[in-house]
């Protein structure tokens, strides 16, 4: 089946993610991450691009970049090429790191601009890898306090100020739909789905009444619950479990 075609943006912003073959690790640890970013800084240079949000999972990565169509493949090309060379040489893997070409979307509007970057950002939280937005390897805290890989300019323009930023990050929400690695997230379901999803495991009670149970099975269907898919805001909703709770309960399982 031919490959469908790259959507050049209007705009020259684009969301770009891609993961692990076979949805293995890409960071095994910090280096791991410096390295990737170092590449991504000098890559950016050299392809007079900017990275206006950017997230690394362990098995994944979301970058927001605003750069030229024709220089984008090229840009991604060199970075998951230098990433894998390296990763392969330093812990000893062979084979190929990604499983697949990375996806990227067109970003064109500035309303999706503002839930795009609040998605890449609340993605470490709801994966249960942070407790909160101030997640070590997002660009969440470079708008807070300091730059160093983004340049912010773009966004906090179109949100209008670090206040409307943190306004809009911390406003009650339903789950955005962005492109994501996985194509069958739940973020593109709606809750009612969800529901339904949840009901053919546990039961319609069950689901409804899952805040009574005791903290060790209430945990344990926590997280089943993120194992199918559903984000963290959305089991809030349907369970009325606070955030923390649930957070805590996928990084204990983690």
């Amino acid at each position: 089946m031919p490959r469908a075609a790259r959507k050049e943006s209007s705009t020259s912003l684009y969301h770009v993610i891609n993961r692990g073959s076979g949805k293995q690790i890409i960071f095994e640890n910090d280096l791991d991450r410096r390295f990737f970013m170092s590449r991504l800084d000098s890559l950016l240079v050299e392809h007079e691009g900017s990275l206006l949000a950017w997230c690394l999972m362990d098995n994944h990565f979301h970058l927001l970049l605003d750069i030229s169509f024709s220089d984008l493949a090229h840009l991604m090309h060199g970075l998951q090429t230098n990433h894998a060379g390296y990763f392969n040489r330093v812990h000893g893997h062979s084979g190929s790191l990604f499983g697949t070409r990375y996806k990227s979307e067109a970003v064109e509007t500035d309303e999706y601009l503002m839930t795009l970057v609040r998605y890449i950002h609340e993605n470490p939280f709801k994966a249960g890898a942070a407790k909160d937005l101030h997640y070590r390897w997002s660009s969440f805290d470079e708008y807070v306090s300091r730059p160093v890989h983004i340049d912010p300019s773009l966004v906090l323009s179109v949100f209008g100020s670090k206040n409307q930023f943190l306004l809009f990050h911390n406003a009650s929400h339903d789950d955005d739909q962005c492109m994501d690695v996985d194509e069958h997230t739940i973020a593109h379901l709606s809750d009612e789905q969800a529901l339904r999803i949840a009901e053919d495991v546990f039961g319609r009670d069950a689901v409804l009444n899952m805040k009574g149970l005791n903290r060790a099975a209430r945990d344990e269907a926590l997280v089943t619950l993120r194992k199918m898919g559903l984000g963290v805001r959305q089991i809030q909703r349907l369970t009325g479990i606070s955030l923390k709770v649930i957070s805590r309960a996928g990084k204990a399982a983690a």
